[in-house]
């Protein structure tokens, strides 16, 4: 059995509490939070990464399926991702016109993606949403986008921070209800339906995702793909490769350049040179270090199998789980599927499953595994890493068993 290592995050937590100060929520990312109900045991600060494992401010060395909450889809410190950005740094960053590399990482994307007859560049997945919600109001002239899953902080509505006439022009559905959006587009003009896929019930997609597509041709809407995670992770070509079905617009961000930031905005050529006329522009959206970080994962998915390994090591852990939790009588499993699957527990009290996973949260922290709600797989990790993450697993969910708190 795996025992728990010796495990001191003094360090980290210190300076988390010197942040705390000058950084509401000590962090720029919600998700990267560290969670007071594991204070001096879940680390607050990661200093390096090398293929799958990371190292935290204590010295602490941990095998990681978080990846950076999804971008690192072929590990961190990539050798032909480094060098490439290593490269283009001694011949600049950033000009005053564009660079050769926005023509080229275009074309390859273009060769690449159903959607994609024309390519545009920004920094984020959340601003890359924002243009194509902007672009399909703009190529339409209607207001009202219908939204499916989460598209990023500024295109969220359900929180604090929106003006109510923002609110106006958004309607909410659930993943897979064809129904909702059908009667949504059948009473008023839409612009577009947006939709980003369900992780845990992402299958639904090959009923959901032709219904919609559908609709939207009959109504005179557009169909946006939120592909920011499934892109170059589900599919080489995201959703829209895997299920079969090509939308108006798409939006590739997190695998796109393994941890540089880099996001793009693709679709119908049509629409895409509405943005003369609507405007979007940032001075960044050309940043060289991160297309040639893209051309350099470019290069090496059109040579290795990438999304293959991901599936295999994704199917060799949730596998493996599911037998771990068969065994001990635990009420967990992985939903969805290899390359994103969603870890849940499943107590009969549903209440408590938030806090069960919190607690395991920090068994497997104590055992050198770092985990997330969506674990990633990344083309760097090993058998024998899926393997010394499962022998945690089970340390972790036996420790949980014998203190009765599946009962």
């Amino acid at each position: 059995m795996a025992r728990p290592r010796e495990h001191d995050v003094r360090a980290s937590w210190a300076l988390h509490d010197r942040a705390i100060a000058l950084i509401p929520m000590a962090t720029q990312t919600h998700s990267k939070a560290p969670r007071e109900e594991l204070r001096d045991i879940e680390p607050c600060y990661l200093v390096r990464g090398v293929g799958a494992h990371v190292w935290d401010l204590d010295g602490n060395e941990y095998i990681d399926f978080r990846n950076g909450l999804g971008p690192i889809v072929l590990g961190y410190c990539f050798p032909a991702v480094d060098e490439a950005v290593r490269t283009q740094l001694g011949q600049g960053i950033v000009f005053s016109y564009p660079h050769p590399l926005e023509v080229e990482v275009a074309e390859r994307l273009t060769s690449m993606i159903p959607c994609a007859q024309s390519v545009r560049f920004l920094k984020t997945g959340g601003e890359a949403m924002a243009a194509a919600h902007r672009l399909a109001r703009g190529f339409t002239g209607r207001d009202l986008v219908v939204a499916c899953g989460y598209h990023g902080w500024l295109n969220t509505m359900t929180t604090p921070g929106q003006p109510e006439a923002v609110r106006s022009v958004y309607r909410n559905v659930a993943w897979g209800d064809v129904e909702a959006v059908a009667a949504i587009l059948a009473r008023e003009r839409v612009a577009a339906v947006s939709v980003a896929c369900a992780y845990a019930d992402i299958e639904r997609g090959h009923e959901f995702l032709p219904e919609v597509r559908r609709l939207t041709e009959e109504q005179g809407a557009l169909l946006i793909f939120d592909e920011i995670v499934t892109g170059f992770r589900l599919h080489p070509a995201g959703a829209q490769g895997y299920f079969g079905v090509t939308p108006d617009l798409a939006v590739f961000a997190k695998g796109l350049s393994n941890g540089v930031p880099l996001s793009c905005y693709c679709g119908r050529r049509d629409v895409m040179e509405a943005v003369r006329s609507v405007v979007v522009s940032s001075t960044f959206g050309g940043d060289t270090l991160a297309l040639a970080a893209a051309r350099a994962v470019l290069d090496f998915y059109a040579t290795e199998d990438v999304v293959g390994r991901l599936w295999d090591r994704g199917r060799q852990l949730h596998e493996g789980f599911g037998r771990l939790c068969a065994e001990l009588g635990v009420p967990a499993a992985f939903r969805g599927l290899p390359p994103l699957g969603q870890l849940c527990f499943e107590h009969e009290d549903a209440a408590r499953n938030a806090g069960l996973f919190t607690r395991f949260n920090g068994e497997l922290l104590r055992r050198g595994v770092i985990i997330y709600s969506v674990c990633y797989p990344s083309y760097a990790h090993t058998v024998r890493d899926i393997d010394a993450t499962l022998e945690a697993m089970r340390a972790g969910l036996q420790t949980m068993v014998d203190e009765g708190l599946f009962d």
